[in-house]
């Protein structure tokens, strides 16, 4: 292959990875709404007073992201009406699936950027070791906090070590500490993370904070637990840091105390639970736990039984409609009696292959002739052999399409990714 040939072959490929990846996305992103209304529902009704189921119900979103290639967009009425646009509207204009993952990476920047100057300040800060933890100490004004995800680190401020006895600096620690055990770092990193591939919903932006206050709200019970105090003293606690941190700094913004909550309905709402805070059992918690495993596992079996596969064999004469993404005729009989092939040419009985098109409404210019090869989604694949009906030359009833082959190395590539 020449340069020129090269640098086709890679831009194609570039061009149909955008537009495979952008067509999955684009439909996680529109499910995404009807799971965030139901989780936003759950939250506020049934499991208002279940923390850990409440939390729980968060892993509603984990298999949002396999939803992309789910058969359902192809083969059910309702799924190429309510979606076949959009498949259209990707393979015909793939600048707007290059302008999807354009606006994922500028999302993308803007919310690892504030965690990268976090994690700058918190390297210059002062290091100590307090009731054998390793902290960094810092004259701010601001709420004790874990950040990081890969190296946390726990920062705390100079004036609580001032003003705070052992017994609750320890209970302070503690709480981040339990943040770190209960993975909930992971868990705010893997939700930018999905913020970020599903963009153009903003409810992802708005579920942020209220993943935050729920994860906040499993962290206060199981600290109060591991801490073997009450209630009571707990929310005193909570209390002094806000009246300390804010007589301290002028700009203070009613942060809720060992967390960054950003809001005073936050607070409020934080100090409500930890007043009704009851001792639970612990396997009150792993059984919320088991739930979310379970629902995830069964989701993600269930989605994978109903979508295409990474690469799906084409064995005979497909052809597609490539204005709608769809299959028009899936390698019939009478298909095969219509169309023959050899190296160079397909060969189609004008009149027979009419008859199978009858019922279709699409021009000639839209309708591919595919044979052999792959698929990742209908209408999009590779290797085997196809041409384009409008490119035909019609010789005594017979339509000859020229026989284009396409397997090279960008082509082995897509079909594993």
């Amino acid at each position: 292959m020449t340069v020129q040939e090269i640098w086709k072959s890679g831009m194609q490929f570039l061009s149909i990875c955008v537009v495979y990846y952008a067509v999955q996305l684009i439909r996680c992103a529109l499910f995404s709404f009807a799971v965030s209304a139901v989780v936003f529902t759950l939250r506020k009704t049934v499991l208002k007073k279940q923390v850990f189921l409440k939390g729980a119900a968060w892993s509603l979103f984990l298999p949002v992201l396999l939803v992309g290639r789910l058969r359902f967009f192809y083969e059910s009425s309702a799924g190429v009406k309510l979606f076949s646009w959009l498949t259209a509207a990707c393979m015909n204009h793939v600048w707007l699936c290059a302008l999807y993952f354009g606006g994922a990476a500028l999302y993308a920047v803007l919310l690892l950027s504030r965690r990268r100057r976090a994690a700058k300040m918190v390297r210059g800060m002062e290091k100590r070791t307090v009731e054998g933890t390793l902290v960094y100490v810092t004259k701010l004004p601001v709420t004790p906090s874990t950040i990081g995800v890969f190296r946390p680190r726990i920062v705390m401020p100079e004036i609580i070590l001032k003003e705070y006895d052992r017994k609750e600096i320890r209970t302070i620690l503690l709480h981040e500490k339990t943040h770190l055990r209960l993975g909930h770092l992971l868990c705010y990193f893997l939700w930018d993370i999905l913020r970020i591939l599903l963009w153009p919903n903003p409810l992802l932006a708005v579920g942020a904070r209220y993943l935050r206050e729920d994860m906040e709200e499993i962290c206060d019970r199981v600290t109060i637990r591991r801490s073997r105090g009450n209630a009571y003293d707990y929310g005193q606690l909570l209390l002094k840091s806000m009246r300390v941190l804010q007589a301290e700094g002028k700009e203070f913004n009613l942060y809720a105390s060992f967390a960054g909550d950003r809001e005073y309905r936050s607070v409020r709402q934080r100090v409500a639970g930890i007043a009704r805070y009851k001792p639970y059992k612990r396997r009150m918690a792993a059984g919320a736990f088991a739930v979310a495993a379970l629902y995830v596992v069964t989701a993600a079996v269930w989605i994978r039984e109903g979508s295409y596969g990474r690469s799906n064999p084409v064995t005979g004469i497909v052809v597609y409609d490539m204005e709608a993404g769809t299959e028009l005729v899936n390698d019939r009989e009478a298909l095969r009696k219509a169309v023959c092939y050899d190296e160079a040419y397909i060969y189609i009985k004008e009149e027979g292959f009419r008859e199978l098109l009858q019922n279709c409404s699409t021009a000639d210019g839209d309708i591919c002739i595919y044979i052999g090869g792959y698929y990742k989604l209908p209408g999009i694949g590779g290797g085997g052999g196809f041409g384009y009906l409008d490119e035909a030359v019609l010789d005594e009833g017979i339509l000859k399409i020229e026989y284009k082959k396409q397997r090279d190395m960008f082509d082995c590539i897509f079909q594993w990714i």
